[in-house]
């Protein structure tokens, strides 16, 4: 049988064990952030334009997502990166050693920070100071590649660092970097910086047009290297960003219409190549190439570019356009353009037209920065300004960390689309792409399927809410545990919908078919286009949001196939769930109804389950699942007419006892029949399973009060234990532990001899812990005992000693498979005598016992769900006497004993804290006589130069009288019924082994154990002892 939503949903409901929820992947999500007027996150205003707050406040901070950054480097001793930064982070420069990412210092000495910024803009962390990075949660592992000379004269370092960033597990790729810098109006050197005149003026350049291309100037092995390393990189699960570059004040028209650099490798193929309009190829190793002039371009041709296609690159990466504070495209950006697919728009700042840093800094994207750089005008030197795509980037770059944190399950492709998807509409594509970032839409899912087999989701036991309404013709498929939740109105793909595995639920509408099959469920209240359950699929109306929703419509909107081998789940309540069609539902004969408890159902009830406007074609085989199979009290029964099935509820012939198959059982279930219908406990027992039915009466049965008689009858023992011990150890009896004595002798306090003793004064602790096994009826009890016991004797006569004795002791009990526990507070008082003549030594004892008794249980059934309590009070009474004679042979000393005891334990009557489960008592009494023959003994010697006495002894004990006790309970409005706790054991072993050591003349030290074993019950316990007499 499949255990489905509904089914989970329900006992989560019924049972309050666990609140029913189905968070976004998202099971331990962290503290919500601050308001948005909140200073960290406020210092980059790119925070607000991405619409990063509800993604913060939903928990969604891209905690463990690994993000590699590929650029110059990182300060990693800067604050805001401490604890953050992967150790598996490197330096691909050849100035540096390979573990140190941290040189931040040019050639000419300046600072570069670019790295450290971007890192910063990532994920710098949200602890209370300067920014905080888009995920602030996220692993950093940064790779200084960018502007060094690589170890490797034969491959670019970026492309190295790529491939190390996959052995390291990344999650997430950042690339703030692009090809060299493109003819612009003034002359710059070799490493792209304009050139200056002696008065610091830029020189313009004579030769300077616009191009109408995008040059490439690369060989074809660098650029197959660089394809090769991304497709490795896209294969890995990586998502890849890249910045967009800023080629615009160069080439403000025609060149930087795309991208530029890797992002723009998918527009890269044959036909493009040919036509020669997006881009062309530039021999950068001609000896007359100057990048300053456009006339020493020599055009790369030939089958070693005109057959490059790297146009499977689509869809592997994300292209990143940079807009300013208003977001408008930035002056330096380049646009979107053929990548308009693969590309949107993030904050990246605004510069002046001199490509100086912005007149206004705050224009700029505030992030972290290296200590120490003279140039930087920032108060606080290690944050500042900064612009360019270089810096729109990292937003994504964050953004898409914090997505794969709310969505783990989604794979690279899928995370892409969804962050392109939610990106908010501000222009033309050309320029802009999908639009400006929206990381706020983007943790609601997709918004749009715009490609076939893309969204084939394995949610791999993840539960998940897609909220936003989806469009597009794609389609979706669900496959894996866990449940994906379509909660958005209106979504309007046009694809097909397959539910292969886990749950599909549809609380939206969408209007496309479902088909749902394999291991799949389809579930919500939503609104589908129409739904096909086909073999191992399942139909399960209601909500795995809200469990006030558990039982409810699913609405489809064409038509209904219910094909052979598939199960509709419908849930019952005070209403039923109802597939509703507004065209024709066909019903395969090998199709089946499960019937699942949702709430609270009645009897001589007409559920509707299938409405079909058009009408209802076919039959159902039958009905299926526990409910309908193994409710013994009720019938069910399928009814039809032209356009409705129908489910007939009814009571059975079985009556509540004919189910219950102990003495425990059947006493719960008469008295719970008795109390007849509209009763909340008769009630939801008549929808039970045989099962549940059975562990309802054992809860209901409250057989823990009469268990408890057991318990502290067992326990009476420790007072008869210790009055028998101190009576023998003042005559020196065989196999008893020394106890600390104070005695009296005529003037004052000595130690004396045990024959010599006036008056007495003694004390002992006791500790033990065991349990009573279940008989079949009640279940198993663990106990466990502790106290402390005192008494004073005196001599009476010339044999005799007399004494009185009092203590307090603690008990715990419970009894597991009864959800049952309680304890017992109490207080002893006890005179006792005994006497030695000769070897013949009698023990005797009277004793009293207070008990302040408080109980806990919990009765949790479907339907019922109680925390029941009671205090009352009780006593025992006993009395024993005991006959031993000792004898003394050259090794030991033996002495054979007989005891008798009598044990009364008598309980007040009480009434339950709670609801309908509460249960009252009257006083009830039982009787217990214990018989013990055993044999005691002991034996002195010697180890090294230390005295030691070794003791023992074993002995049967035979209990009768009320062995297994009986109580009488009643519910409020029932009869009284009975029932039996816990047995004591019949028949039980008793052993004890001690070993005492005279470490000196005043100093002993002991070690005893004293043990009750029988077949259906033990008892351990254990004393330690240390005598310094001064």
């Amino acid at each position: 049988m499949r255990v489905g939503p509904k089914l989970i949903r329900f006992l989560a409901a019924t049972t309050a064990l666990f609140a029913p929820h189905v968070a976004s992947s998202q099971e331990d999500p962290a503290p919500p952030v601050p308001p948005a007027n909140d200073a960290e996150y406020q210092a980059n205003w790119g925070m607000d334009m991405i619409n990063a707050l509800p993604a913060y406040l939903k928990g969604y901070t891209g905690k463990g997502v690994i993000v590699a950054i590929v650029d110059t480097g990182l300060d990693v001793d800067h604050p805001e990166f401490a604890g953050r930064v992967s150790d598996l982070f490197r330096n691909f420069g050849r100035d540096q050693p390979a573990g140190d990412v941290s040189h931040t210092v040019n050639k000419d000495g300046s600072i570069d920070g670019h790295g450290t910024h971007v890192a910063g803009t990532i994920g710098a962390a949200r602890d209370g100071r300067g920014m905080h990075g888009v995920a602030y949660e996220s692993i950093l592992l940064p790779y200084r590649a960018v502007g060094v000379e690589g170890r490797d004269p034969n491959r670019d370092p970026t492309n190295e660092a790529i491939e190390n960033a996959i052995r390291a597990g990344a999650d997430v790729f950042n690339g703030s970097y692009g090809p060299d810098p493109l003819l612009g109006p003034y002359l710059k050197d070799g490493n792209g910086q304009y050139k200056v005149d002696g008065q610091g003026n830029s020189i313009e350049n004579p030769n300077y047009v616009a191009l109408d291309y995008q040059p490439i100037y690369d060989d074809s092995r660098n650029l197959v290297d660089t394809y090769n390393t991304l497709k490795k990189a896209a294969e890995a699960d990586i998502v890849l960003v890249f910045a967009a570059s800023n080629d615009a004040w160069d080439q403000p028209t025609g060149a930087s219409s795309i991208p530029s650099g890797p992002p723009m490798l998918p527009l890269i193929t044959p036909e493009n190549t040919k036509e020669g309009i997006l881009y062309k190829f530039i021999d950068s190793d001609d000896k007359a190439f100057d990048n300053n002039n456009p006339d020493t371009y020599k055009m790369l041709t030939g089958s070693d570019v005109e057959n490059l296609d790297f146009s499977d690159l689509a869809g592997s990466l994300i292209a990143v356009v940079a807009v300013d504070k208003e977001g408008q495209l930035a002056s330096y950006s380049n646009r979107c353009g053929a990548m308009a697919e693969w590309c949107l728009a993030a904050p990246g700042g605004e510069m002046t037209l001199n490509g100086e840093p912005p007149e206004i800094p705050e224009n700029g994207i505030y992030s972290t920065w290296p200590a120490g750089d003279p140039t930087n005008k920032n108060k606080d030197g290690r944050y500042k300004y900064d612009n360019g795509t270089s810096m729109a980037s990292p937003h994504v770059a964050g953004a898409a960390a914090v997505v794969r944190s709310a969505f783990p399950y989604m794979n690279a492709r899928q995370t892409i689309e969804t962050i392109l998807t939610t990106a908010t509409d501000i222009g033309p594509e050309a320029v802009f792409g999908q639009g400006l970032l929206n990381l706020g839409a983007a943790i609601g899912g997709p918004m749009e399927f715009r490609y076939s087999g893309v969204f084939d989701v394995n949610t791999q036991g993840h539960s998940s809410i897609w909220s936003n309404p989806i469009s597009g013709p794609g389609d979706l498929t669900k496959r894996g545990e866990g449940a994906l939740i379509l909660s958005g109105d209106n979504s309007t793909y046009t694809g097909a919908t397959k539910v292969l595995g886990g749950t599909l639920a549809v609380d939206g509408s969408i209007v496309s078919h479902v088909k749902v099959s394999e291991a799949g469920t389809l579930a919500g209240v939503g609104e589908i286009g129409s739904l096909t359950a086909a073999q191992g699929g399942a139909i399960a109306p209601g909500s795995v949001l809200d469990s006030a929703k558990m039982v409810s419509t699913l609405t489809v909107d064409g038509d209904f196939a219910q094909q052979s081998g598939s199960t509709y789940q419908a849930g019952l309540a005070s209403t039923s769930d109802l597939i509703d069609v507004g065209g024709t539902a066909a019903i395969d004969n090998g199709a089946r109804i499960e019937l699942l408890r949702q709430g609270n159902p009645s009897v001589n009830t007409r559920y509707t389950l299938l409405t079909a406007t058009s009408g209802v074609n076919g039959t159902y085989g039958g009905l299926t699942g526990a409910l309908a199979t193994d409710a013994p009290f009720v019938d069910f029964e399928l009814a039809y007419d032209p356009q409705n099935v129908f489910l007939d509820v009814s009571r059975s012939a079985v009556s509540f006892s004919e189910v219950a198959d102990t003495f425990n059982r059947r006493s719960a279930a008469t008295a719970a029949e008795a109390l007849g219908a509209g009763n909340t406990i008769q009630d939801n027992i008549l929808f039970l399973t045989t099962g549940e039915a059975r562990n309802a009466f054992d809860q209901l049965s409250g057989e823990l009060y009469a268990s408890v008689h057991s318990t502290l009858v067992e326990d009476s023992h420790f007072i008869r234990d210790a009055a028998s011990d101190r009576i023998r150890a003042a005559f020196e009896g065989v196999g008893v532990a020394p106890i600390p004595v104070l005695a009296y002798g005529d003037d004052t306090p000595e130690p004396t001899a045990a024959a010599r003793e006036g008056l007495a004064v003694w004390g002992r602790a006791f500790g033990a812990w065991g349990h009573l096994d279940s008989d079949s009826n009640a279940a198993r009890l663990d106990r466990s005992t502790g106290g402390f016991i005192a008494g004073g004797d005196a001599a009476l006569g010339e044999t005799w000693r007399l004494g009185l004795l009092t203590g307090y002791s603690h008990t715990s009990f419970h009894v597991d498979d009864r959800a049952s526990s309680g304890s017992s507070k109490n207080y002893h008082l006890g005179l006792y005598a005994g006497t030695q003549h000769g070897p013949l030594g009698f023990r005797s004892a009277l004793a009293y016992s207070w008990h302040s008794i408080e109980t806990d249980r919990t009765v949790a059934f479907p339907g019922v769900s109680e925390r029941l309590s009671a205090d009352y009070d009780a006593g025992t009474f006993q009395a024993f006497g005991e006959l031993g004679y000792r004898v003394d042979t050259t090794a030991a000393s033996f002495e054979p004993y007989a005891n008798l005891a009598y044990v009364n334990f008598d309980a007040d009557g009480f009434t339950e804290d709670g609801d309908a489960a509460a249960l009252e008592s009257q006083d009830r009494s039982t009787d217990t006589t214990f018989t013990t023959l055993g044999l005691r003994a002991s034996s002195a010697f010697t180890l090294g130069s230390i005295k030691a006495t070794a003791r023992g002894g074993i002995s049967w004990r035979h209990a009768f009288g009320d062995v297994t006790p009986e109580t009488d309970l009643t519910f409020a409005g029932s009869s009284p019924f009975a029932v039996k706790g816990a047995p004591i054991a019949r028949d039980a072993a008793v052993i004890e082994a001690g070993l005492d050591m005279n470490l000196s003349e005043t100093a002993l030290v002991g070690l005893t154990y004293q043990g009750q074993l029988a077949s259906d019950a033990q008892e351990h316990g254990f004393n330690a002892r240390l005598a310094v007499r001064f």
